[in-house]
């Protein structure tokens, strides 16, 4: 059924579903278009505010459209798409989709809403013949200037060599590729350590760092696929890769695992989306990852429900804590 809350709210907001779907037709909303496409909404005078948040509301990377939702909002693009229109755009489009479901009057506002609607259309950076000939397939017309001689299909050779997550790790790559990723030189230490713990931030907004969490606490309850993810980011940058590692891994994990039922309510899915950032102290100065040689000990009072944390000489003690000082809140000590 096509989008019946936005037929429901208003038909002539099917203007924005053949942009919607052209830029969730690749299964991910990178931080960029998402900026974007909020500005650009929300500048649209001819909408309402209600109109605004029913829009917004389509643009969250936790929650993308269903399978179903992209079948049905192609699939009534297509009914409307002229392939006999060459420069036809995703605008025009738009405008055929809503005038069909309302009245005149729909039609001379779409009009004059034609120009902040083109606008959106051009800042997303949408060739819009293109995408709008996505949508002619069952005309399309392939000349000897369009075919392409190749050995084998570059696609399915990377299906093959990604296994089973291939289509996780596709869109893991899409987002890297996103401008908001954009490499940063680590010479500022400062800048750099900001820019990490952003690109964090949009890895959770996509439900990446509470993949392997509980289906209660936001998570999908695969462990494969969160590693999936870890080994992907490795192609980008290995600080980011760390961070991640500690925060939603080692941090939400020990949580997760160490933790009782209450802890896990209290705490897990604001681990998971980055409101709860925190650390892993486990190194201490006389060794590395040597869980067994730990000395630091902590005894616990139960008069004083307080912990009596006891190192006992100066190469116990624990000051290799990533960040510890900077963006974390909970740091989670491993001590004997």
């Amino acid at each position: 059924m096509l989008e019946s809350d936005l037929v429901k709210a208003n038909p002539k907001l099917l203007v924005f579903i053949p942009i919607l779907y052209t830029v969730w037709s690749d299964a991910i909303l990178t931080p960029s278009e998402v900026s974007i496409l909020e500005g650009l909404i929300n500048s649209q005078h001819w909408l309402s505010d209600p109109e605004k948040e029913l829009l917004l509301s389509k643009l969250n990377p936790a929650t993308p459209p269903s399978a179903d939702n992209l079948m049905s909002w192609r699939a009534a693009i297509s009914q409307v798409a002229d392939p006999k229109q060459t420069n036809d755009t995703l605008v025009n489009i738009g405008i055929r989709m809503a005038s069909l479901q309302g009245d005149g009057t729909i039609s001379d506002i779409l009009t004059q809403a034609r120009p902040a609607l083109s606008k959106i259309e051009a800042t997303l950076g949408l060739i819009s013949h293109e995408a709008v000939f996505n949508f002619q397939s069952g005309h399309k017309t392939i000349t000897s200037e369009q075919s392409t001689r190749q050995n084998f299909d570059v696609q399915e050779l990377t299906k093959i060599l990604d296994g089973e997550h291939s289509a996780l790790i596709r869109k893991v790559k899409t987002l890297l590729s996103d401008p908001e990723f954009e490499y940063v030189s680590p010479g500022d230490l400062d800048i750099y350590r900001k820019r990490v713990l952003q690109w964090c931030k949009f890895l959770a907004e996509q439900g990446y760092g509470s993949m392997a969490y509980p289906n209660e606490f936001g998570g999908q309850n695969d462990m494969a696929a969160y590693f999936a993810i870890m080994e992907t980011l490795s192609y980008h940058d290995l600080s980011m890769v760390i961070k991640f590692g500690v925060q939603f891994g080692l941090w939400g994990m020990s949580v997760y695992f160490l933790g009782t039922e209450k802890h896990h309510v209290k705490y897990l899915k604001d681990i998971g989306t980055l409101e709860l950032p925190g650390c892993f102290a486990m190194t201490e100065t006389n060794h590395g990852s040597n869980v067994k040689g730990i000395e630091t000990t902590a005894t616990y009072d139960h008069q004083t429900r307080t912990f009596k944390i006891h190192t006992p000489n100066e190469f116990t003690r624990k000051e290799y804590i990533g960040n510890a000082a900077l963006t974390d809140k909970w740091p989670l000590f491993l001590l004997s």
